[in-house]
């Protein structure tokens, strides 16, 4: 195959079982690499969480953060496309997904924000949700448990708002009702989250934007995902792969089927069908 650009999703794709990279991912990313093939993180998670996973990687790949509305050129920068919410939408987003009761993020440059936060303690899956700063590199994260600082902060040109419940919670559907006038893209990376960007960002014409930048055409691309947020990309790149221990959905709207993300499956299917 005749490959010049591959995207990866990280939770249950790219990473193994323990959130690491199994060591035959790394060694494939590394030889597309040395064979001049473009590489890009692509995930739902912020800019500066994913950029140790970048650096760790030794490739200096792009980073396509929160669900394509930031991409970055590469761990240090420069951030080359950057779409965020405008007031009216962030208002009417906001008044939703407070209003459902439901716990909730809002992530912006450098920060994410909880709202009704006190509903996270009935998920034990959100204990690592809590206030506090991290760094990696040059750049500064911080996780803001402040309601008045969400409000003063974390409405100021958002990148997205995550809503987060139990699987298929039935208040999703509730937050769909009332912004749906707005069109706004929506997409979920697990059954029981629902996240809610500008209309016309996700990770697929985030790909889109960065291919053509690179003069890559879509049948030059490869992406590999598992859950339904990586749909618009595996759409996109000719060559799409789903995981297999992807969403069912997913599995069939792809051209090929990796090996489980546990057992290294992108490292797996790169060196049986590009590394050749």
């Amino acid at each position: 195959m005749d490959i010049r650009l591959i995207a990866f999703d990280m939770d249950d794709t790219l990473l193994g079982a323990d959130g690491e990279f199994p060591r035959i991912n790394v060694r494939a990313l590394r030889a597309c690499a040395e064979r001049g093939i473009f590489l890009a993180l692509n995930s739902g998670r912020s800019f500066e969480t994913l950029r140790d996973f970048a650096c760790a990687l030794g490739t200096s790949p792009f980073i396509i953060s929160v669900n394509g509305a930031r991409v970055d050129e590469g761990p240090d920068g420069p951030t080359i496309l950057e779409r965020v919410y405008d007031g009216t939408h962030t208002r009417a987003v906001y008044e939703a997904v407070r209003a459902s009761g439901l716990y909730y993020t809002v992530y912006t440059r450098g920060h994410t924000y909880m709202g009704n936060s006190a509903q996270r303690f009935l998920y034990s899956r959100f204990d690592h949700h809590y206030a506090h700063v991290t760094r990696s590199g040059p750049f500064v994260y911080e996780m803001v448990d402040d309601e008045e600082r969400l409000r003063a902060e974390g409405l100021n040109r958002p990148y997205k708002f995550v809503a987060l419940g139990t699987e298929h919670d039935a208040r999703f559907q509730e937050i769909l009702g009332r912004i749906a006038p707005l069109h706004m893209s929506v997409s979920s990376s697990r059954a029981d989250n629902l996240e809610v960007m500008m209309p016309g960002v996700d990770k697929g014409s985030a790909l889109k934007f960065l291919a053509e930048r690179l003069g890559v055409s879509p049948a030059q691309v490869m992406a590999f995902g598992d859950n339904t947020n990586d749909l618009p990309m595996l759409s996109y790149a000719g060559a799409s792969v789903a995981m297999a221990n992807g969403e069912e959905r997913v599995r069939r709207a792809a051209r090929f089927v990796a090996p489980h993300h546990a057992e290294g499956g992108v490292g797996k299917f790169l060196f049986e069908k590009v590394l050749v």
